[in-house]
């Protein structure tokens, strides 16, 4: 109960940062603010992707070290390391979705979107719970088709969750379906306060975004076998600073209450 006055207590101190969403889960939902709202999902939208492709992988429908040719010429630039490596024409699927998730590499998700085909993803996700939180709709940086790819908080915790539970069910992949989250490079977010080395028995695993005046994080915190799942999403963002206060200070109080 504490937690939950904190938590509301820690919003309000932040009321005026532009749009935001906020989900705070153990399983049950602790806390939420405007939890069903769809936000662009910008890099978010790689997480139902790495689900996707891993769940497939774990029941035989796909190999993960299948080989990808991948053209150096026409690499999309900026996140990733894809455009920084044109050397290397061929990677394998796990490669391209490491560096999708460690890194927020577009050409990475970009070539699995295609290496399988958005339609068939598409169907894919109809099929989930949570489909109403998730929206693919295009190819990342494809902003010439004039649609958005959407995620809601509850839908981002739903996805890390899947994600993290795929691995729990399936103990043989589990290391190599945490690996990318648990090396995340960006952790601004909300582990930006907390520090695995300062804080042995903790582990963080999240993805990361931030395009365009779009900063998202969702994370799992593990400590002492208690799972916490955040996912803070915030749009419109005018002082990214700010932002960054807002989910670092989420992320001290969500370890504050499990340790």
């Amino acid at each position: 109960m504490e937690r939950e006055k904190e938590l509301k207590i820690l919003n309000e101190k932040y009321e005026s940062l532009p749009t935001k969403g906020l989900v705070v889960s153990d399983g049950e939902i602790l806390f939420s603010l405007h939890p069903e709202k769809l936000f662009s999902a910008a890099n978010l939208i790689k997480l139902p992707i790495y689900l996707y492709y891993y769940e497939n992988a774990v029941y035989g429908e796909l190999d993960v070290l299948e080989e990808i040719s991948v053209p150096s010429q026409g690499r999309i630039s900026g996140k990733g390391i894809l455009h920084l490596l044109p050397e290397i024409e061929v990677w394998t699927v796990e490669e391209l979705l490491k560096a999708m998730i460690a890194v927020s590499d577009h050409e990475a998700t970009n070539q699995l979107i295609a290496h399988t085909g958005l339609k068939p993803i598409q169907e894919w996700i109809e099929k989930k719970e949570w489909k109403n939180d998730v929206k693919l709709r295009r190819y990342l940086m494809d902003y010439a088709s004039g649609l958005v790819n959407e995620i809601s908080p509850q839908g981002a915790v739903a996805v890390l969750k899947e994600i993290i539970q795929l691995g729990e069910k399936n103990p043989d992949w589990q290391k190599r379906i945490e690996f990318p989250l648990l090396n995340q490079q960006f952790r601004a977010g909300l582990p930006g306060s907390l520090t695995e080395k300062e804080i042995p028995v903790l582990e963080i695993l999240n993805k990361t975004d931030e395009d365009k005046r779009v900063l998202h994080d969702v994370a799992l915190f593990r400590y002492k076998e208690k799972n916490i799942y955040v996912a803070a999403l915030a749009e419109d963002v005018q002082d990214e600073a700010q932002v960054y206060a807002w989910m670092q200070e989420i992320g001290k109080l969500i370890f504050k209450s499990v340790e």
